[in-house]
């Protein structure tokens, strides 16, 4: 049996404002978002922000004044790739919650978001509406567009 048009409404509307809360926790989760990660050898601690850029970079105790240039910047440089790996798998375990599948690319450790997270999608993803129907959730999905834009 088909289900009436005023359901198939409901239901979408129900979809989009659970999708829209998980993607608005998400949100919230990567703006607290914040990772510390240390050296192997404890010399430097650095912090990340989601955005992967190093919020502060600290040396632990005083052994890296003893420590050759090279083998220092070694590492800082471990402490940033390890705390930038950190924030990427948050990120992605952030969106995965949220429903959003992810991809990581090779240039960079965060995560990119695959397909459009809002706006209209394909046509042929789904099933054909009355007309009445379809006009009521084409208006809705300009004004969530609208709205969304203007945040």
């Amino acid at each position: 049996m088909e289900t009436p048009p005023v359901r198939r409404l409901e239901q979408t509307l129900a979809d989009f404002a659970e999708r829209y809360g998980a993607l608005t926790r998400a949100r919230e989760q990567m703006r607290a978002l914040s990772v510390t990660a240390c050296s192997r050898d404890d010399v430097v601690e650095v912090t990340v922000g989601a955005d992967g850029r190093p919020a502060s970079i600290r040396f632990v105790d005083e052994r890296f004044r003893e420590m050759p240039a090279a083998q220092l910047g070694d590492s800082v440089l471990e402490a940033l790739s390890t705390a930038r790996a950190e924030v990427a798998a948050r990120f992605s375990a952030a969106m995965a919650s949220a429903g959003l599948p992810v991809q990581v690319t090779r240039e960079t450790t965060r995560p990119r978001p695959q397909g459009p997270l809002w706006g209209r999608r394909p046509a042929s993803s789904y099933a054909p509406l009355p007309p009445d129907l379809r006009a009521a959730v084409v208006a809705l999905t300009d004004s969530v567009c609208d709205a969304v834009r203007c945040v």
